[in-house]
């Protein structure tokens, strides 16, 4: 068949299918030119084609830093469908190139070894090029392919009609320039030291946003809504929960990966001193403690807590899991199976993942850092109709030295314990929230309510209801946290008559006195942080 199209394929990955590729690509008439060792490989498989050097009458230079930057290949590939433009070739003599392939320098290897030399040596300019100059004039007949797969369809397309659609080179074209987006992003976002490829600039103008190929879910929030999970481009955050592994059960859902965030949240809240478990519900804590065994943690932040709420939950501890501990999670001391839908764990013995066999679809997810867990610094952001809002990580850490005693009677030692471990637990919770705690124990909480007075009724009605099961942990004496300050008195009013000791809260508001003279007169320590936590 006589030459009449031309192939510019510059490739970094080797393989088979170009081999494939190749010959089809001569059956359908098409000359293929390549770069330097794109074509040593071909000829080595008995394809014809010819080096761009020949076309460019410029050999690579600098290492091959500079190989197709050069205007008889980028004329041949910008070049319009129209007569003036067809003359100038001719004059140039410039081949015209109908199809561009191209893969890049994979980057991303460099940038996961940290090397900055790799990655700079690893960043592809030749490619990227050719590939942005191809999509741009994709309107002009001109075929892009970025991803080997697509040359199938390419493929296709060529031998039953001669060319490729319109719709199919135009979305060829966004996808190259999605993946210039990607690229960029990934080099941005190494040189920046920012692992989920955040870019603001110094005027607070731009920001820039770069996450890998997404992996589709079964559904959103709701079955009726389709949904993915995306990674940041580079991510060094050793709890991100694309590193942690699934040793069993479904597939994450949606509504699973939003609670095991607030699980690892939560955990790395309190760190890798102690034992602790949590139990997340909608994102909220329904249990939590800190106790000297996992064993324990574990009983108390599901029994201690909020049994209910923990039905169908997550679960993060921050210990080994045991065939023993595996067994009290399915089934505990009163033998009355138990429900929940994710297990996250540092690690797992063989003789527990046994006993957890008997529940298929359990999700169980190890990483080694959940035994020490640290809070992360990625900014945060939050959707917005029209946009996104941005801001930075709520790490701001209240310590003992960081309290302000605001009543006469001052908390005791242990109190001052467990006022900094709700402040913690509520950190985490949704506004306006309340925590109760006692001995190191989440025993009720009010989440997510319009008024504070509200939020006091709730945790105060789950502490004293006689139908939460076997808990010990009654409200008497325990301590509360509030993530924002108390604009009346009635809410702290409400907890006190319930038996609370001990109260800690941001303070700042104009009736701050009516809130400390209510805990004065009864006898109750009060503590400000100075420092806001709500969580919308």
């Amino acid at each position: 068949m006589k030459n009449s199209k031309s192939a510019l394929i510059s490739v970094y990955k080797k393989t088979s299918q170009l081999i494939t590729l190749a010959h089809k690509l001569k059956e359908l008439g098409f000359r293929i030119y390549a770069s330097g060792g794109t074509e040593k490989f071909l000829l080595g498989k008995d394809v014809e084609v010819v080096n761009v050097e020949k076309l460019t009458g410029f050999p690579p230079i600098l290492d091959h830093r500079v190989v197709t930057l050069h205007p008889k290949i980028h004329a041949g590939i910008l070049s319009k469908n129209t007569k003036e433009h067809e003359d100038e070739l001719k004059i140039l003599k410039v081949s015209k190139f109908d199809l561009v392939i191209v893969d890049l320098y994979p980057v991303w290897e460099g940038i996961k070894s940290g090397n900055l030399e790799k990655v700079l040596d690893m960043v592809d300019i030749g490619g990227p090029t050719m590939l942005r100059a191809a999509a741009k004039n994709f309107n002009n007949e001109r075929i892009v392919v970025c991803d080997m797969s697509d040359t199938a369809l390419v493929v296709s397309q060529l031998e039953s009609n001669g060319q490729v659609d319109f719709e199919v080179r135009k979305k060829l074209a966004a996808k190259v320039f999605s993946l210039m987006e990607k690229y960029d992003g990934a080099i941005a976002s190494f040189l920046s030291s920012d692992p989920d490829r955040l870019s603001v600039d110094k005027s607070d103008r731009t920001i820039a946003l770069s996450f890998n190929q997404g992996k589709k879910l079964r559904y959103g929030e709701n079955p009726h809504q389709k949904a993915w999970v995306y990674a940041g481009e580079s991510n060094k955050d050793p709890l991100a929960i694309q590193k942690f592994k699934q040793l069993q059960g479904k597939e994450l859902s949606f509504n699973n990966y939003l609670d095991i965030d607030a699980a690892i949240s939560c955990l790395s809240e309190v760190g890798g001193a102690k034992p602790s478990c949590v139990i997340i519900k909608h994102t909220n804590p329904a249990g939590f403690s800190l106790k000297n065994s996992i064993e324990k943690a574990y009983e108390y932040a599901w029994y201690g807590g909020d049994p209910l709420a923990a039905f169908g939950g997550v679960v993060g501890v921050n210990r080994n899991v045991t065939k023993n501990l595996a067994k009290e999670m399915l089934l505990g001391k009163n033998k009355a199976k138990k429900f929940f839908e994710v297990l996250i764990a540092p690690s797992i013995d063989k003789e527990a993942l046994q006993v957890f066999s008997e529940r298929k679809d359990l999700r169980i997810l190890v990483n080694p850092f959940l035994k020490n867990p640290k809070p992360a610094k990625n900014p945060d952001f939050k959707k917005i109709r029209g946009g996104i809002l941005y801001q930075d990580a709520d790490v701001r850490y209240i310590g003992e030295k960081d309290l302000k005693v605001v009543t006469k009677k001052k908390p005791t030692k242990r109190e001052i314990k467990n006022l900094l471990f709700a402040w913690r637990v509520v950190k985490i919770c949704k506004s306006n929230a309340i925590c109760l705690v006692k001995d190191d124990v989440l025993i009720a909480s009010g989440v997510g309510q319009q008024d504070r007075k509200e939020s006091c009724k709730i945790a105060v009605a789950k502490a004293t209801d006689p139908n939460r099961g076997k808990s010990k942990m009654t409200i008497i004496d325990s301590v509360a946290a509030s993530d924002a300050f108390f604009p009346f008195p009635d809410g702290p009013e409400i907890l006190i008559k319930a038996g609370v000791k001990a109260i800690i809260q941001p303070g700042g508001s104009i009736r701050d006195q009516e809130t400390i003279d209510i805990c004065k007169r009864n006898n109750v320590a009060m503590v400000f942080t100075s420092t806001r936590s709500f969580s919308h």
